[in-house]
């Protein structure tokens, strides 16, 4: 019985070894598929997600340079405007000044009533 618990035992022995490998080859072999599939799936998520950020950031540097464009045109146009305004306020000042000077030339000197400059005239008026 020897020989035969020592055949058994050799086919026992390599039966289990066999099935030991084949259920570790199988358990490597259903796992590669899933791998697979969350390798191809991940970058292609990730492809998106990179295209959508590039996109999005693509649409600010546009908004971005639209909106600089405009603030230098809005720049240039407030300095045309502020020339123009000083360019009035010197003249209007000029004029002002112009308006101070005749007004003075043409009424009476300080100190002096009306009603006295006016009698004053008349005689002036009389005497001749």
């Amino acid at each position: 019985m020897t020989g035969h618990s020592n055949g058994s035992l050799s086919t026992r022995i390599v039966l289990v070894l066999t099935a030991v490998a084949v259920s570790a080859i199988v358990g490597v072999l259903a796992t590669i598929p899933i791998k697979q599939n969350r390798v191809t799936a991940a970058p292609d998520a990730i492809s998106l997600a990179i295209r959508d950020l590039q996109a999005s950031q693509q649409q600010v540097v546009d908004q971005l340079k639209a909106l600089q464009e405009t603030v230098s045109s809005d720049r240039g146009d407030v300095k045309r405007l502020s020339d123009e305004v000083a360019a009035l306020s010197a003249k209007l000042e000029a004029l002002q000044q112009s308006f101070a000077s005749a007004h003075q030339q043409t009424s009476p000197p300080l100190g002096t009533p009306a009603s006295t400059h006016r009698a004053e005239t008349r005689r002036s008026i009389t005497r001749v």
